[in-house]
């Protein structure tokens, strides 16, 4: 099969012929019809994390896919081939045409998305809501501040939380003000040209937060006594929670067929939507890696909004 693979760490993508994967009796082999590229694909494949997020070399990126069942081991029940599926690998993988994985990592691709549109949501999409009500434990009433609403994770983030019936306010850039309107932000806080602790005037029960460093620092000055700060990119300061009477942790995805199977009924509802910016064919993986590349804050948030797929099959 064809598959792109990173051969050592911080080196080139490589475009090239791999043998088709064996599955197990208790996994099921899909025909990727398309994966999305994810900042943690470039992280992992950089080395600059190794002693966190190791990888086995040479190593197939790709952590989200849409495709549809070719095979299914013999203790799988549930799914056949021929259905058409989408989910997250926690391992990678799905930077190839085939992919062998549990069934319990992957739910019933919704039929009103296309399957570029598919592979958009898995990781993004479970993020936020493990995010917001896992480990945020955000109810109806409640105010969120989402740090880079309008970035993958935080559009999901915004599209569920106003679902839920909390008041959500947003970081993010002026120029994606109207698009976070849309999808139901009820105030957006430009931090180009403000500081969030400074213009917010009520504290907030839960700040999900997608940014880090000194945004994240500053957060713990808005957050009610007793609320949540929840991180998708570093650890929270344990000294700074005990001092502010509140509590934080940094989350860290996993994938699960339930999530995404509620998740993919709010999606075939039209209650959330994906936001997919551009599509690049497989062999374009080394191009796309550099748009995203180019397209990242220092901190690794994405400046604008919609997810960049590669089309498989």
């Amino acid at each position: 099969m064809k598959a792109v693979r990173v051969l050592e760490y911080g080196g080139e993508l490589v475009f090239d012929d791999v043998p088709a994967p064996a599955i197990a009796r208790d996994e099921i082999l899909v025909m990727i019809k398309s994966t999305a590229v994810n900042h943690l694909d470039l992280v992992k494949a950089s080395g600059t994390v190794r002693q966190i997020l190791p990888i086995d070399l040479p190593w197939i990126p790709g952590h989200e896919f849409s495709g549809v069942v070719e095979q299914i081991g013999s203790d799988v029940a549930g799914c056949a081939p021929g259905d058409a599926v989408f989910g997250a690998s926690g391992m990678g993988g799905a930077y190839a045409e085939y992919l062998a994985i549990k069934p319990a990592s992957v739910a019933r691709k919704p039929p009103n998305l296309s399957f570029e549109e598919a592979a958009s949501v898995p990781v993004a999409a479970q993020t936020a809501w493990q995010g917001l009500f896992t480990h945020g434990h955000l109810e109806k009433g409640q105010t969120i501040l989402i740090h880079g609403g309008a970035g993958a994770v935080g559009a999901y983030a915004v599209q569920l939380a106003s679902h839920a019936g909390a008041t959500v306010i947003a970081t993010a850039s002026g120029d994606d003000e109207r698009y976070l309107d849309s999808i139901g932000a009820s105030r957006v806080i430009d931090y180009r040209v403000a500081q969030f602790e400074k213009v917010l005037r009520e504290k907030v029960d839960l700040v999900f937060d997608l940014i880090g460093g000194d945004t994240q620092k500053r957060s713990f000055l808005v957050l009610k006594e007793g609320g949540h700060l929840v991180a998708a990119t570093q650890p929270v300061s344990q000294e700074e929670t005990a001092k502010r009477r509140v509590s934080g942790a940094m989350m860290r995805l996993a994938p699960s067929a339930d999530v995404l199977g509620r998740i993919a009924r709010l999606l075939e509802e039209g209650t959330i939507r994906p936001d997919v910016a551009t599509v690049y064919a497989l062999q374009a993986a080394a191009q796309a890696w550099k748009d995203i590349a180019g397209n990242l804050s220092p901190s690794g948030a994405r400046r604008s909004h919609g997810k960049i797929v590669l089309g498989v099959a």
